[in-house]
C-alpha cells in the first residue's frame, strides 16, 4: 500500500493528534549528549593498573608452580584473564586515540 494511500485511510481523533504533536515536539528536542572527553586522571589508571594486575598474576604463577597449591592457582586461573582483558581495553583506546577505529566489528 502506498503512503499517501495509508494516510488517507487512518484518521486520528483531535485528543490523539495533540498527543501525537506532543511526543513529536519531545523528539525534536530530545538529543543524546555525547560522553565527556576522558580526563588524564581516568586514563592514567588503567596501564598503572594493568601493570599491577600483570606483577600478581606473574606472582601467583610462580608461587602456584612451586608449591602447588589449588587456592593460588585458582587465584591466578581467575586474575589472568582480568589481566588480559585489561590489556586489550587498552590497546583498543590506543588504537582510537590513534585515528585507527575499532580493531573487529565486536569491539
Amino acid at each position: 500500500m502506498d503512503e499517501k494511500d495509508h494516510r488517507d485511510t487512518v484518521r486520528l481523533s483531535p485528543l490523539e493528534r495533540a498527543t501525537l504533536a506532543e511526543i513529536e515536539e519531545g523528539l525534536r528536542h530530545d538529543h543524546v549528549e555525547p560522553d565527556p572527553p576522558p580526563t588524564p586522571a581516568r586514563r592514567s589508571w588503567l596501564p598503572l593498573s594493568i601493570v599491577l594486575m600483570l606483577i600478581c598474576s606473574v606472582f601467583l604463577a610462580v608461587v602456584g608452580y612451586r608449591t602447588s597449591q589449588p587456592a593460588v592457582l585458582w587465584c591466578f586461573a581467575i586474575l589472568w584473564p582480568l589481566t588480559v582483558l585489561q590489556a586489550v581495553r587498552l590497546v583498543r583506546r590506543w588504537m582510537k586515540a590513534g585515528g585507527r577505529g575499532r580493531i573487529t566489528s565486536w569491539f
